[in-house]
């Protein structure tokens, strides 16, 4: 069985906006019932999740004919550990509480716990939206089996 790290509903929506955003970066405004369509989301939990990323400085917005949202500035320059911060607000990181006599199994857990929040901040942080578009168009390309001549 695979597990992954669980992220709200909130961060989840939110980065499938802006991933399919990003795919179409620098194009026209994209309506929000279009995105909630396209990815399949509630369309006012959306409306919030955009207005937040706006608010962010992530996108902008135009209103009437032609209107909608796209982002301010390329994928390129976007870090996804930005973005997650934005939509989840405060991360949601405890602090390893101190621990009279602690035992080698707590100490162990507590190391562990450490080195996890240190690899994901690590990877967020290095990572793109331009590269984790990039990740998700090869995967639409495996798995729709492109075959090149």
């Amino acid at each position: 069985m695979e597990h992954r790290l669980k992220l709200s509903k909130r961060t989840e929506y939110g980065l499938r906006a802006i991933v399919h955003l990003a795919r179409a970066w620098p194009a026209q405004f994209m309506q929000s019932r279009d995105l909630a369509t396209h990815e399949k989301l509630p369309n006012k939990f959306l409306e919030a999740i955009l207005l937040a990323l706006r608010r962010g400085g992530f996108l902008e917005s135009k209103v009437g004919m032609g209107g909608g949202y796209r982002l301010t500035r390329a994928p390129k320059d976007i870090k996804v550990s930005d973005l997650i911060r934005r939509l989840e607000g405060r991360p949601a990181v405890t602090e390893a509480l101190p621990i009279e006599n602690p035992t080698p199994g707590q100490i162990a857990v507590q190391l562990v716990g450490e080195k996890l929040t240190s690899a994901i901040n690590l990877t967020m942080e290095k990572m793109t939206l331009e590269q984790l578009v990039e990740q998700v168009n090869k995967s639409i390309d495996q798995s729709q089996g492109m075959y090149y001549i």
